[in-house]
């Protein structure tokens, strides 16, 4: 008879003398033995998959942990790059709404810099010296951020220069002067409080760009497009361009910009062209060989925040809310508009723009209150049609997202005789406004489609030639038709295909 085998003691865990119940590291599984290859991910709870996901779970977490890493240390990188002043924001002008911003954009023609193309002259009777503010622009973001409306302010716009103490300690009182001479007596502070007592709006940030920034900027995105009617000669600023189509690189870009001489309303044209300009320069940023160029555009942003100066309590962040406002240009979330005037006339022996106070107080008031700033529109009954709208080919985009809404209108369109091109498409969302972009050739057949969409906003685009596009807002509620076209009916101003080409 055989004795009982006695029961063999409990394995003691690997790497421990002690048995499970006093390792102070706690019980541990039993060791699995070995198992065959399983085969898919069903039966017998094969684990052989979890590794691998844990592996890649793992080096995504580690990719996204290095990526956040590498934007927040670009963050930090750009805001360390910005230049600061303190003192700028100064009491005083209606509030935005709640929500709202304005924000102050100049563009200083200082000489300090080392621009090549503005060096300062040998003989120091020629030096120009101190600063002013070549361009103002204040900046409306309305509330929410859906929309802004940029106006332009002429410098030499003859507004009153608030009191104020310049920095020998001399206390100065009020007087009339142009624009220009408020940032070149007390600079960026005294600019805003005149800005701020012309408008009655208070700003909330200030951004300036000088010379050398600004053709920095230019550089860093390889140069941008523009277009001419014309050749553009200008011995003030240097400029010399052929007509057509022209690259400009920074140096022939500041020119272009900055010429007022050789143009039929001086300052006002000149105005007309940096908007134009902007409008361009945002359209190669948006670009896919800017955006999607990951060292052009690192290229960009840092010759950006190297170059602009701003109120202590403007980031980064703030920057970037403007510039995807600046986004909208093209599809009628962004309004273009300039100071008001009645005319041009003497003050003191000098050229003077002159204020149209009661069109300017009553933009103003809109901005304040996040009403439409009265820019220019065209509707059904307030336009006829000045050609057939059968000689009139556009292409459609739907800017506001609204599912169907390019193809709704397309249809809309090709009922009452438009010529619709191509496949109705998207661009961009959020769009509430209804935009015509037309090229230089286009202005009447713009002004015939306007006239078939009620709200509509006109918008001459130089960049587009012969081309012709709708950007539907979620506004667009259809097409009506615009009555008989006159055959020999053309606006005055008109860029007929006799002088076909480009504006300025």
């Amino acid at each position: 008879m055989t004795e009982p085998t006695a029961p063999s003691p409990e394995p003691t865990p690997r790497g421990s003398g002690l048995p499970p119940e006093l390792d102070p590291r706690g019980p541990r599984r039993p060791e699995r033995t070995q198992r065959s290859p399983q085969v898919g991910a069903s039966g017998g709870g094969g684990t052989s998959w979890r590794r691998p996901v844990v592996i890649t779970a793992g080096v995504l977490a580690l990719v996204v942990l290095l990526a956040s890493g590498v934007l927040y240390t670009r963050y930090l990188h750009y805001n360390g790059n910005l230049t600061r002043a303190a003192g700028v924001i100064k009491p005083g002008g209606a509030q935005a709404t709640d929500g709202a911003e304005n924000v102050l954009l100049v563009g200083s023609d200082s000489r300090t810099g080392t621009a090549p193309g503005f060096a300062q002259s040998n003989n120091p009777a020629d030096q120009v010296v101190g600063q002013r503010s070549d361009t103002v622009i204040l900046a409306h973001l309305a509330k929410g951020h859906q929309k802004a409306t940029l106006v332009s302010l002429p410098r030499d716009s003859w507004v009153t220069i608030p009191a104020y103490t310049d920095d020998k300690g001399v206390a100065h009182p009020a007087h009339k002067d142009k624009l220009n001479a408020a940032f070149s007596l007390g600079g960026a502070p005294l600019l805003v409080s005149t800005v701020q007592e012309l408008t009655g709006i208070h700003i909330d940030h200030y951004a300036e760009i000088d010379f050398e920034g600004f053709l920095n900027m230019v550089n860093a995105l390889g140069g941008v497009d523009v277009c001419l009617t014309k050749p553009a000669h200008d011995v003030m600023t240097g400029i010399n361009l052929p007509a057509g189509h022209d690259h400009l690189n920074g140096v022939q870009a500041l020119a272009f910009v900055r010429q007022r001489y050789g143009l039929a309303l001086g300052d006002i044209d000149r105005i007309k062209r940096q908007q134009q300009f902007l409008a361009s320069m945002m359209r190669k940023v948006e670009s896919a060989g800017t955006l999607g160029n990951p060292l052009k555009l690192n290229a960009f942003l840092d010759a950006l925040t190297k170059s602009i100066t701003v109120d202590k309590g403007m980031s980064v962040g703030d920057m970037a809310k403007l510039a995807l406002k600046l986004k909208g240009l093209s599809t009628g979330n962004v309004v273009l508009t300039t100071l008001p005037l009645s005319g041009f006339g003497k003050e003191d022996g000098q050229d003077v723009d002159v204020v149209d106070d009661a069109k300017a107080t009553a933009l103003f008031d809109a901005l304040k209150t996040d009403a439409p700033a009265g820019s220019p529109t065209t509707g059904a009954g307030s336009a006829a049609a000045t050609v057939p709208v059968s000689s009139v080919h556009l292409r459609v985009f739907n800017g506001a997202g609204v599912q169907g809404l390019a193809s709704k209108a397309a249809s809309d369109l090709t009922k009452l005789g438009f010529v619709v091109d191509g496949t109705p498409s998207n661009r961009g969302t959020g769009a509430t406004t209804t935009v015509i972009n037309y090229g230089p050739t286009q202005a009447a057949a713009a002004q015939t489609l306007a006239a078939a969409i009620p709200g509509a906003t006109l918008k001459a685009d130089p960049q587009l030639g012969s081309d012709l596009e709708l950007v539907l807002g979620s506004s667009y509620a259809g097409a009506v038709a615009p009555g008989e076209a006159s055959q020999s009916s053309t606006p005055a101003g008109t860029t007929t295909a006799a002088n076909a080409g480009c504006t300025a």
